[in-house]
């Protein structure tokens, strides 16, 4: 099946370059109607439906879809989501599968027949507009699909997208979530549900891993989402990388998150366990008291097996028998981040069974509160258990294993900052669209023209710029203009999945390296980028690395922005010396990006009030693709990244290839007189230094860096050149944890290193 659908993506597409307009509410805009012109330059009269009732066709690539009412894909009308979402399908509004929003009917066909539908052409996103749907099986949102509701966040069940759980078979997950996928904006709600009997159902949410299959392996979302009377939440299994959690609170009776097995670098913020989500559920509420009553006695609220590097921050839970439990997986240890951690009213808070115990390594917690009427901390194992500025309601205790240690807890004067517990809200692209079609030809063709004049009609207007599932490919540097978004399929963050690459895929032919080079992509004043894989192949970098005494020549970079909030949303960019430069540009976002560049990652200079999130440095991101199933692969790469394929891709430091050049010579964000800067989330593997700042003041919360062997002495993760930084959590292997001039300040609060028992405060 895997080889059809391949197949399938590598066919070519229409020849032709349709731009389409629609208008904020999903119906087109005869105000906004367009003439188009193909590649010849010929117009070939297409324009959008206007009437309300009427079918239309849309160019989907290897086949024809027909919709009920509008021409998709198209900006949705929304109740109470303010971002801007572009749908390639409504679950509501097809001919044939259409789910019912009244919860009568079951759904659960049509749901998965249009997420179905939106991978076979290559990911996307279906919507689900507000209302109830009654779902008895599970949801299983395939690679590159975002399944997206309207999301009332102050919603007791009347309002938004819900979802009536009422599954044939109990011990079934209601959504099982692939790789650059993700549940989006969805409230659920288990009508079979009493606190008289509780029912013990399978996991609201499951992330599979690798469990099922190379496409499920990476960057699995869940966002805004609302459980009011759930068993388990999140389930996290087999191994797994980079899944994404974020803004889901609920009553959940057993457990709101039980993690395993996570081998780099995932994320998990703003989480609330409580029973008063229930209690005040509009569908069908139960009394507090017995809520509280049952999870006292069963439920542990939060659940981490071996999670390597991973990130969390904002935590709350209340009212459960055990807070948070660190336990045995199967694969590796426990090893973890934590800012701003709340657990109230519980019988136990913190009990750690397992951890990385390795000298001075284990886990952090900075900030908040851990309270517990047995004991409040009971670490029984050998490794760090970090406490810094949190307070401690109950006894802390060390278990009856053999050198044992209890946790290390230091009272410092400030307390922690709150903006820095969730991540701000991204900008909201202006709602006019204009859809590039045609242009997804397995990159056989030049689409930097199309792409271009579909960027320059929304010039002085704004909107978004969407380029469908598919293999694009630019000959020529793109420049996207004020306010204006150029986005790519899906609402979740994307990267390629081991042998399978989908979404919406630009290969770059653009040279970085000749005299006057331009960027990629230059981003001005409110523009941005969003949901786009992004690869330039031009070069050949390794022998370019070897040729210029194992470094690089002077080149461009990736992407630039400047002007004041350009953004970068969802991503993944990959295959150049420098990926992105921020110069004046004041408060630019950066968030949800996988990276990998080899001499900088993110270097900003002249900013202020700028902000870093979520972001992923690792070499596998150049090679963990399924770029080889395109028909003209060799062609497409002939001379350029892929020249030294095998050398570059391999590890040994002694060979040159990708580790290697990372490490000899990348710093993954470089400031330079740059003020109140965020980065917060941050991750980097096989890079020479995490971060350097001249002449600025940031300040960080989770920062981690895994520095391969080569480099085990000597070399600091962070660089301090008269700037101030203060830093939440750190995460060092090999190297030093920092280096600063006599001119800097910096404070580091809870550090954490393989190798070293250092200090958490500096």
């Amino acid at each position: 099946m895997r080889k059809m659908i391949a197949l399938g993506l590598c066919l070519f597409m229409l020849a032709s370059f349709v731009l389409t307009s629609c208008q904020s509410n999903g119906t087109p805009s005869e105000e906004t109607k367009k003439e188009t012109q193909d590649m010849s330059g010929e117009t070939d009269g297409s324009e959008t439906n206007t009437k309300e009732n009427e079918s239309s066709e849309t160019d989907t690539g290897d086949k024809t879809v027909k919709y009920d009412g509008y021409k998709l894909p198209c900006i949705v009308e929304t109740l109470f989501t303010k971002d801007v979402i572009v749908a390639d399908a409504v679950v509501t509004n097809t001919t044939r599968n259409k789910a019912d929003p009244t919860g009568q009917e079951d759904s659960t066909k049509a749901i998965n027949a249009q997420i179905k539908a939106v991978y076979n052409n290559g990911g996307g996103t279906v919507y689900m507009p507000a209302g109830q749907y009654k779902v008895t099986g599970t949801i299983e949102v395939l690679p590159f699909v975002s399944l997206v509701g309207d999301y009332d966040e102050k919603g007791t069940g009347q309002t938004g997208t819900v979802i009536l759980a009422e599954m044939a078979n109990a011990e079934d997950p209601v959504f099982k979530i692939g790789g650059s996928a993700g549940v989006v904006g969805l409230s659920v709600y288990y009508p079979g549900q009493t606190i008289e009997s509780v029912i013990p159902y399978g996991y609201t949410f499951d992330i599979p891993g690798g469990a099922a299959g190379a496409e499920y392996y990476m960057l699995s979302t869940v966002k805004d989402c609302k459980v009011f009377n759930g068993y388990q939440g999140v389930h996290a299994g087999s191994v797994n990388e980079q899944f994404n959690i974020e803004n889901l609170c609920g009553t959940f009776l057993h457990s709101a998150l039980d993690l395993y097995d996570s081998a780099d670098a995932s994320t998990v913020s703003c989480v609330r366990a409580s029973a008063s989500y229930w209690a005040e559920c509009s569908l069908g509420s139960a009394p507090l008291s017995k809520i509280i009553s049952y999870t006292q006695e069963n439920g542990e609220a939060f659940i981490f097996g071996d999670l390597e590097w991973v990130s969390f921050a904002s935590l709350f839970c209340e009212s459960y028998e055990t807070g948070m439990h660190i336990v045995k997986g199967p694969r590796a240890k426990f090893s973890g981040l934590i800012y701003d951690l709340t657990i109230d009213d519980c019988e136990h808070g913190l009990l750690v069974e397992d951890i990385d115990e390795r000298p001075g390594y284990g886990m952090s917690v900075t900030g908040g509160l851990i309270q517990g009427y047995e004991y409040a901390v009971m670490n029984q194992t050998t490794g760090k258990v970090q406490l810094t500025a949190v307070e401690i309601d109950g006894t802390v205790l060390k278990g009856d294993r053999a050198g044992a240690q209890k946790p290390i807890v230091n009272e410092v004067s400030e307390s922690i900052p709150d903006d820095l517990s969730s991540a701000p809200v991204c900008p909201v692209a202006k709602s006019e669209l204009v859809v590039v079609t045609g242009a997804n030809d397995s990159a056989t063709k030049d689409a930097s023209d199309a792409i271009q004049n579909a960027l320059d009609s929304l010039n002085g207007k704004g909107g978004i710029v969407y380029l469908k599932a598919g293999f694009y490919r630019i000959d020529k540097p793109l420049q996207i203009p004020e306010n204006v978004e150029l986005r790519g399929a899906g609402h979740v963050p994307v990267r390629d999945q081991m042998s399978l690459s989908m979404g919406t895929v630009i290969f770059s032919k653009v040279d970085l390296f000749k005299d006057g080079a331009q960027p990629n992509v230059t981003l001005q004043k409110g523009s941005g980028l969003r949901n786009i894989i992004f690869i330039n192949i031009a070069h050949d970098l390794l022998s370019d690395f070897l040729n210029n005494d194992k470094s690089f020549a002077p080149s461009a970079a990736l992407v630039r922005g400047s002007g004041q909030g350009c953004y970068i949303y969802n991503s993944s960019l990959c295959g150049a010396p420098k990926g992105i430069e921020m110069i004046d540009a004041d408060d630019f976002h950066i968030s949800h990006l996988s990276l990998l560049a080899y001499e900088t990652g993110i270097r900003a200079v002249n900013c202020r009030n700028s902000y870093i999130s979520t972001v992923l440095s690792n070499v596998t991101i150049g090679f963990r693709n399924g770029w080889w199933r395109l028909s003209n692969y060799k062609d497409l790469f002939k001379g350029g990244w892929e020249e030294n394929w095998e050398v570059t891709i391999t590890n040994d430091p002694d060979g040159y290839g990708t580790v290697t050049m990372a490490m000899d010579s990348l710093t993954q964000a470089e400031y330079e007189n740059s003020a109140n800067a965020v980065i917060r989330n941050f991750f980097s593997y096989g890079s020479r230094h995490t971060l350097v700042a001249h002449d600025s003041d940031i300040r960080g919360v989770n920062l981690g860096r895994d520095c391969y062997w080569k480099y085990a002495i000597a070399v600091p993760m962070i660089e301090l050149y008269s700037s101030d930084l203060k830093l939440y959590n750190q995460h060092r292997f090999n190297g030093t944890s920092y280096s600063a001039d006599i001119e800097s300040t910096i404070m580091i609060y809870s550090r954490v290193t393989i190798g070293t028992d250092e200090k958490c405060v500096d």
